[in-house]
């Protein structure tokens, strides 16, 4: 069922503390991730499975994906690169879209973000832009007024987050943006119309693709390979990539270096 050609494969990725776990949760209506507002990291793994999209119920099922903060602790450590390992390893079989989940409360793009961009691009091809999808969470109806300003900001033409990630990574088009509120999504039917725009998002870049999930050169070959030897070669992947950005963690990519020298 995992690898059933309609599913819906959802890769989320973003910042520590963003709402990517209560996303989920609330496309299944079920508290599968773990999700709250600790400090500090609170997906320790990578969370996969496979559940019917019910916000809204559309019929499909949904191969979802959850991540650490990947922009907060990519390189961390030993453990951190590990689970990269198994992330890249659950996407491999093709994606539909990648939900990049940013904090409405903080719309600052730093320079750690555009990194972990680079390094998907570097990684998957910018193809992999076709794919992805921009997502603003607690965007709450009872705030809505209140972040008018930094929603106008956002999605100014010239200016705005979309704008600045075009210009950034040259693209020739932008990806869809989408507002969200993870609040009583059983009953409150402003934060049931917002899942309904980002399903209509993610159907978007599948039609754009021609229903076709994402796959690379680089995944093909992560397939081609198992065992030590996939673990090894998305690692040193990992790892060239990370060289290959300029202005890239130092301590990350030493962190990388250190694990290809023990996997």
């Amino acid at each position: 069922m995992i690898n059933d050609a309609n599913n819906i494969v959802l890769a989320v990725l973003g910042a520590v503390g963003n709402g990517k776990s209560s996303t989920l949760n609330s496309i299944i209506q079920e508290p599968l991730f773990q999700s709250g507002r600790a400090v500090g990291p609170v997906t320790q793994r990578i969370g996969s499975c496979v559940r019917h999209w019910k916000l809204p119920e559309v019929g499909r099922t949904v191969h979802i994906v959850d991540t650490p903060g990947m922009c907060d602790s990519t390189y961390k450590d030993v453990e951190n690169v590990h689970l990269m390992v198994e992330f890249f390893k659950t996407l491999s079989h093709g994606v539909s879209a990648f939900v990049l989940v940013f904090n409405i409360h903080n719309t600052r793009l730093d320079e750690y973000t555009k990194n972990m961009l680079r390094l998907f691009e570097r990684l998957l091809g910018p193809q992999f832009w076709k794919h992805v999808v921009i997502v603003f969470t607690h965007v709450d109806e009872d705030q809505r007024d209140y972040l008018n300003d930094n929603i106008d900001a956002l999605t100014d033409p010239t200016e705005g987050f979309v704008k600045v990630i075009h210009q950034w990574f040259q693209l020739s088009y932008q990806p869809p943006l989408v507002f969200l509120s993870n609040r009583d999504t059983r009953y409150n039917q402003y934060a049931r119309d917002c899942f309904m725009e980002l399903y209509e998002a993610v159907v978007s870049v599948e039609e754009g693709a021609r229903r076709e999930k994402f796959t690379c050169t680089w995944f093909q070959e992560i397939n081609n390979r198992v065992g030590v030897v996939q673990d090894n070669f998305i690692v040193s992947s990992i790892r060239s990539a990370a060289a290959s950005v300029p202005q890239m963690v130092q301590a990350g990519t030493r962190a990388v270096s250190n694990v290809c020298s023990v996997m």
